[in-house]
């Protein structure tokens, strides 16, 4: 008789590691409960680049809904109010309030809070540890890419509540591109609805509306983006005007379900067109902190991919742009 001996220690570490990936999922759901349900208020750091912000939040759930306001500490004075609908940012430096549709807040991505099965494919999601963070105890979450496509994440959450302490950007090397940290942080039952109203003084300011949403358009069939990352898709494509240029500018974005790449395609204005040798646009890869940028020309066409993605991604994706037929 044959007997099957069953590897009692490999099924040991799979369940292991399916338990601290549904762990690191639950405190990832907390979280996502925590920043969207909570009344608080703190000041937190925001470093990207050579950039570095100080900024006060307060939040506010009520029967109104979710309202939230953001006030920088250095440089121009500055504020962002949101609530469900709108979203009001107030510019000392400039004198100008813009006002436009209410979108996603920049303190951590929308898709963390709201793992899917999707992501896992391409991020594992481990509790890695306890730590101590704006003098609370921490739960460690580990977000970490499966290529060298996208970014790492490593988030700080106060074990009571869940409320998110301080994130890091992670590159392909291990270095912190980006970071965020509340250097105080205040949970409360409730906060007065004049703790929301703006403290800059913005009456002779000019006001700009933007609450028009962009049209979403078919793709033209002049473009094509031969090469993507695993796992990206095209979620919109519109055109609109751009303060760089005078003629319409064709907008891709692509997106795995959390890292977001934006593909510009600009018809240089003929008053803006090469003179002696220079380029206006963008020609090669940069970046500022986190954000990548890459730039080429197609066929008299500029091509510009931004996002915040590692450099081989706005690489491999602006290469891969190609002009295959006239424009309609």
């Amino acid at each position: 008789m044959v007997k099957f001996v069953f590897p009692i220690s490999l099924w040991i570490i799979s369940v292991t590691v399916a338990v601290a990936e549904n762990d690191a999922t639950q405190w990832l759901q907390r979280m996502a409960t925590a920043i969207k349900t909570l009344n608080y208020k703190g000041t937190f750091v925001y470093i990207h680049g050579r950039q570095v912000e100080a900024m006060t939040i307060v939040h506010k759930v009520d029967e109104l809904g979710e309202r939230e306001k953001l006030m920088s500490l250095n440089g121009a004075a500055r504020e962002i109010i949101r609530d469900q609908n709108k979203l009001i940012c107030i510019l000392s430096d400039n004198k100008s309030v813009i006002i436009e549709k209410s979108r996603a807040r920049k303190i951590i991505p929308d898709a963390l809070l709201m793992i899917s099965a999707k992501l896992r494919k391409h991020y594992r999601f481990v509790v890695i540890g306890n730590g101590r963070m704006t003098g609370r105890k921490a739960k460690i979450i580990a977000v970490e890419p499966r290529d060298k496509y996208r970014y790492g994440y490593r988030l700080w959450l106060d074990k009571r509540s869940a409320m998110l302490l301080k994130s890091d950007v992670i590159n392909d090397k291990g270095q912190v591109v980006e970071q965020l940290m509340f250097t105080n942080l205040t949970i409360v039952k409730n906060i007065d609805d004049s703790a929301l109203k703006p403290e800059v003084a913005h009456k002779d300011f000019k006001v700009f509306k933007q609450l028009k949403k962009a049209r979403v358009q078919n793709a033209p069939k002049a473009w094509r983006v031969s090469r993507l990352p695993v796992g990206y898709k095209m979620k919109m494509y519109t055109t609109h005007d751009m303060r760089t240029s005078k003629m319409p500018v064709d907008h891709f974005v692509y997106t795995d379900g959390l890292s977001i790449v934006s593909v510009y395609i600009e018809k240089p204005s003929p008053d803006k067109s090469k003179q002696k040798g220079e380029n206006r646009f963008l020609i090669g890869a940069t970046s500022m902190g986190a954000i990548n940028a890459y730039g080429r020309e197609v066929a008299g066409y500029q091509i510009t991919v931004v996002g915040e993605v590692p450099k081989a991604s706005v690489m491999l994706i602006g290469r891969s742009v190609e002009y295959i037929g006239s424009r309609k």
